[in-house]
């Protein structure tokens, strides 16, 4: 029971309408998207200057992309672990918990250092600099709407847009 209600702690926030996971207006999750999909587009640019840096062509989404080309099953499986499950979980975490945990130390510490964690959670490869700024991003929608619901929108339409766009593109694109 103790560790229920400790949780229960964590996860309100200091905004004046309580809860990490209340309710909020439609718009905020359109937002949501819309930035979950504008950082896919980064993601791509990210990945194109680390692999001239590196000479490491290998895509950090290279698992999502070979399992939209597995197969029906494959590719909702992967679609809903990817872009439902895991931005729930993460953002809970991320923002929910340890967010709000550091916001005592003020705001821009829980809004960067819960981002820096996020990003570093993503291994080392091209993904964390787009992970700290989908944090930023989520952290910020975070403090000022008080709920984690439009950062997991963004964190489910990038993620979503990382396992089918490369399908969609291989599909209209020829060769």
């Amino acid at each position: 029971m103790a560790a229920k209600s400790g949780l229960r702690r964590r996860l309100r926030c200091a905004h004046p309408q309580g809860s990490a996971v209340r309710r909020v207006p439609w718009g905020w999750l359109l937002l949501g998207v819309v930035i979950g999909a504008a950082a896919w587009w980064l993601n791509i640019v990210v990945t194109i200057v680390y692999a001239a840096v590196t000479g490491d062509a290998g895509s950090p989404q290279g698992d999502y992309q070979a399992a939209g080309g597995a197969g029906v099953v494959a590719l909702l499986a992967t679609t809903l672990l990817g872009a439902v499950a895991t931005p729930i979980g993460e953002e809970l975490a991320f923002r929910g918990v340890l967010a709000n945990a550091l916001n005592r130390h003020g705001w821009w510490a829980g809004v960067l250092v819960s981002s820096a964690v996020f990003a570093l959670a993503h291994g080392l490869n091209p993904v964390p600099p787009v992970a700290f700024v989908i944090g930023v991003l989520c952290a910020v929608l975070f403090r000022r709407i008080g709920s984690v619901w439009p950062g997991v929108f963004v964190h489910a339409a990038n993620n979503a847009s990382s396992i089918l766009m490369p399908l969609l593109l291989t599909q209209l694109l020829p060769g």
